[in-house]
């Protein structure tokens, strides 16, 4: 984060500020994402947060009135399965269960509806191991999951392989629900390591210990995923067609942050390489800061500025529809 900082945001101009630039910012998103020729949604944290999921960042979020003071990137190192089993997944299962019992909110529903009322191509890229798009209704095959997905487990041992690769990565619905008092609420530790041996928390071919099949922020043993390789080769071929042909991009960003800034650099990355027209439009209440050119940045959650953006694409709509009625 220190390095985008220097090299990347200190060169960014404020995003809309006042009630007048909001709207500049919102009636210009609109029009670049009506005259595009393909779109992208690009998703961190932030996006989560109002469907009531913790931010996870800091010492608060998951760890709001705990026992621990840890931040996410302590918690986020696969030596805790080999160290504290019992912690490690204690942490690992809380997640997967708030997240399997947690609704999108409206916003997904909102960019939902525009991978059809658009009529144009389009990719979700998102550094969240949730599912919350795949839950909300979107195609699998369209979701790049950078850092892999919580609903996937894989065996701790990077050496165990399975003898056709796919199965290298299976499913966690093995892994049952309501789990939830067998770990401490104060340390989120599983109070009974015993837990552990049951064979939903076992690799099927060693017996070792299974983990998820996400991409910790210190990882040894991250197992490689056939199916979640080939979508991310399929988006950056679609991208690179995009480049190629200078086509009109405009990058949806919805609660990108700043420490692990992977979703911020997508997005700028991605509307500097496209033809002209292209757009970047960065949602975060705290951090909209963007490129001077080809970029707006709004200061609304996902949610909020999603339903704000929708409301400057229907007052597109509305003259157009006049004008038809008119010749009609």
């Amino acid at each position: 984060s220190q390095v985008y900082l220097e090299h990347r945001d200190v060169n960014f101009v404020p995003g809309a500020a006042s009630r007048v630039e909001v709207d500049v910012a919102l009636a210009r998103a609109a029009v670049a994402l009506a005259g595009s020729d393909a779109w992208a949604i690009t998703a961190g944290a932030g996006m989560g947060v109002d469907s009531g999921l913790p931010s996870f960042r800091g010492t608060t979020g998951l760890w709001k009135d705990k026992s621990l003071a840890m931040t996410y990137e302590d918690m986020s190192d696969d030596k805790w399965f080999f160290e504290d089993p019992a912690f490690a997944w204690g942490i690992n299962y809380t997640q997967l269960e708030m997240y399997r019992h947690t609704e999108p909110h409206a916003g997904f529903q909102t960019l939902l509806r525009w991978t059809q009322s658009l009529g144009k191509p389009w990719y979700v890229f998102t550094s969240n191991i949730d599912c919350q798009f795949e839950k909300a209704g979107f195609e699998h095959r369209r979701v790049v999951t950078c850092h892999g997905d919580l609903h996937h487990l894989q065996c701790v041992d990077k050496a165990c392989k399975a003898e056709n690769k796919v199965d290298n990565v299976w499913p966690a619905d093995c892994i049952p629900s309501g789990l939830k008092d067998l770990v401490d609420p104060a340390s989120l530790r599983f109070t009974d390591e015993a837990v552990l041996e049951e064979p939903y928390f076992r690799c099927p071919r060693c017996g070792g210990l299974a983990r998820p099949n996400v991409w910790f922020c210190k990882d040894r043993n991250h197992a490689f995923w056939e199916e979640e390789s080939e979508r991310r080769v399929a988006y950056n071929e679609w991208l690179k067609e995009i480049y190629q042909t200078k086509k009109r991009l405009v990058v949806i960003e919805c609660g990108g942050g700043m420490d692990i800034p992977t979703v911020r650099c997508e997005g700028e990355d991605a509307v500097e390489e496209a033809g002209e027209g292209s757009l970047l439009v960065r949602m975060n209440p705290t951090d909209c800061r963007v490129p001077k050119d080809r970029a707006v940045g709004l200061p609304f959650g996902a949610r909020e500025g999603l339903e704000r953006l929708e409301a400057a694409l229907e007052a597109l709509r509305q003259p157009s529809a006049a004008a038809r009625r008119r010749t009609a």
